[in-house]
């Protein structure tokens, strides 16, 4: 059992990450999983104009300058601050094998956040093993976005993602994704006994054990003062552990981590709209966290301050002022239009039909809250927008 927890553990670090959060389950607040789909292709329109040389030189630049973003903000929404400056630039130019480089050496001196960057490059590059998209998907795709509204641009965008995709991984990527996983099994031989020394009892017993009382007990006697990661990383077991105990711990963790990590401001948020470690619930505290998350590029924020108004829905804020979720939408809006959370929710966005916008919700408002409404959506785009592109790389 302890062998099946610590092999895994690393690899569930990359399901951690707050949004796509591929990490702890959290679906998006439109009720849209932010999980990778499979990726759509591009299918030229059957009457396309022709283009002289220099101008489909222009798209064609355009197109991988795109796909380079959507592949650097992608490694920064899933990574966060754990993969070092150098591994991201290598990851956006799809050079995975220079990552591996200089991650093997941190890994193999027991660097937590480097074994997660491992998982990543494991994952991403599929080993061969995911099922390409066809043609048909492709043109599939894109007709559905074209359908619920996207623009040209947004069209051509998505195509060429989905052309990438449908490309399948490069030869670096499966073969950095092949070294990283043998990496990671080797890692993983040594995982127990380095558990049953931090903890001072034998294999056995650990086996005998609780796991996540186990992984919290490990997380705990590892962490390093001032890892807002770490620590956002224990608080996250703590919650799953759910007693009155283990939430107030994990609340404390998450307002230590919230100073540095927006994701941590955003979990911290959650857990006071819904009410823990106690029944009340801290609504005003809890909506200065999520805006500051969502001003510092934060998706699950973002989604929450966005919609829906369900107030069974697990991330949403039902009782926030129409004009308030109108603006952060709009805000969202453009955040998605310019790719700034990978090619993942790239796709979920222009296929879901949030493309156009949502002036329909300005429809179901009175006058004068459908004037506040846009007021406060033109505010909030000129004072932060550039800021959060620039955040989150996309500017």
């Amino acid at each position: 059992m302890l062998l099946v927890l610590f092999g895994v553990a690393v690899l569930l670090h990359v399901l951690r990450s707050p949004t796509l959060q591929p990490a702890a389950p959290r679906t998006s607040a439109t009720g849209t999983s932010v999980q990778r789909l499979p990726p759509p292709i591009r299918a030229a329109p059957a009457s396309a104009p022709a283009v002289s040389p220099a101008e489909a030189a222009r798209i064609d630049d355009s197109a991988a300058r795109f796909n380079r973003r959507l592949r650097c903000t992608q490694a920064r929404l899933l990574l966060g601050r754990t993969a070092p400056p150098e591994v991201l630039a290598a990851l956006c130019d799809r050079k995975p094998l220079n990552a591996l480089k200089i991650l093997l050496p941190l890994a193999e001196a027991g660097d937590l956040h480097a074994l997660k960057v491992l998982a990543f490059l494991a994952e991403g590059g599929s080993c061969n093993t995911r099922t390409p998209i066809t043609a048909a998907s492709r043109e599939i795709l894109v007709s559905l976005a074209r359908t619920r509204g996207a623009a040209p641009e947004t069209l051509r965008r998505l195509d060429d993602v989905l052309a990438e995709e449908q490309a399948g991984p490069t030869p670096d990527e499966l073969e950095a994704c092949r070294e990283s996983l043998g990496e990671l099994k080797k890692l993983h031989s040594g995982f127990p006994r380095q558990v049953s020394d931090t903890l001072g009892r034998p294999e056995q017993t650990l086996r005998g054990e609780n796991e996540l009382d186990v992984e919290i007990e490990f997380e705990r006697k590892t962490l390093v003062h001032g890892d807002a990661d770490g620590e956002e990383d224990l608080a996250i077991d703590l919650l799953k552990k759910g007693t009155p105990d283990s939430q107030a711990e994990a609340m404390a963790l998450l307002r230590a981590a919230a100073a540095t990590l927006p994701s941590a401001r955003s979990r911290l948020a959650d857990c006071l709209l819904r009410g823990c470690p106690t029944p009340a619930s801290d609504l005003t505290e809890a909506r200065q966290l999520l805006r500051d998350a969502a001003a510092a590029g934060d998706l699950s924020a973002l989604l929450t301050l966005a919609g829906p108004t369900d107030p069974s829905h697990a991330d949403s804020d039902p009782s926030l002022p129409p004009p308030e979720r109108y603006a952060w939408a709009q805000f969202l809006q453009r955040l998605n239009a310019a790719g700034c959370f990978g090619a993942a929710q790239y796709s979920t966005w222009a296929t879901s039909g949030e493309a156009p916008g949502r002036q329909s919700s300005l429809l179901a408002m009175s006058p004068a809250d459908a004037s506040a409404a846009q007021t406060r959506a033109a505010a909030l785009i000129a004072a932060q927008l550039d800021r959060t592109r620039q955040l989150l790389g996309c500017e």
